[in-house]
């Protein structure tokens, strides 16, 4: 949903409510590493946080709290849990433009030294796919974030502009990367 200015608090809370029961806006398969169709992009980042139990602590915690969203692309609400079926919409400005793309989480990915999420996109978005945010520690005590995502232009401003697009997101990854980072090393954002 593209908008001229930015929504209030309460225009958004219409929304998210509008938004409960609304279906995804692509066929939806069980995993991310499934894209359902060929035309689908498949991005995968990776990024290594640091050593040990604590980085993996602060990861966790850091990825509870939605701190891998950068502040030009905020998350409401933001003490949202992301357990299954929470409905969300990431509001940003982009070239003038406010756009509200909301997802809902699909299910969580959650194990002994894995912690995360996947969410799904909602017809209103202005791309179709999912996309998993996840902290995993490895035996080697390695922490590492990734996201994990399979897109396409949903919106004809995001298809016209589509090099534009994956700028945006491809810019979403290094600045959450880079937030995560910092979280883990224990520095202010």
């Amino acid at each position: 949903m593209i908008t001229y200015r930015p929504p209030s608090p309460q225009e958004l809370q219409q929304l998210l409510a509008s938004w409960q029961e609304a279906p995804l806006s692509y066929r939806h398969r069980e995993g991310v590493e499934n894209p359902p169709f060929e035309d689908f992009i498949d991005d995968e980042h990776q990024v290594l946080l640091g050593q040990g139990e604590e980085v993996y602590r602060r990861a966790c915690a850091a990825l509870d709290a939605w701190c891998m969203f950068p502040p030009w692309a905020v998350v409401h609400p933001l003490e949202a849990p992301q357990k299954p079926g929470q409905v969300v919409a990431m509001v940003t400005q982009i070239c003038g433009l406010w756009w509200i793309n909301p997802c809902r989480v699909l299910h969580r990915c959650d194990g002994p030294l894995r912690h995360g999420f996947v969410y799904g996109t909602l017809p209103e978005h202005t791309e179709c796919g999912e996309e998993r945010f996840m902290v995993e520690q490895l035996p080697d005590g390695s922490v590492w974030y990734e996201i994990r995502a399979f897109s396409r232009p949903r919106h004809w401003m995001a298809w016209l502009g589509f090099p534009l697009a994956r700028w945006w997101q491809l810019r979403f990854v290094r600045d959450s990367q880079t937030l995560m980072k910092r979280m883990c090393a224990g520095r202010p954002l």
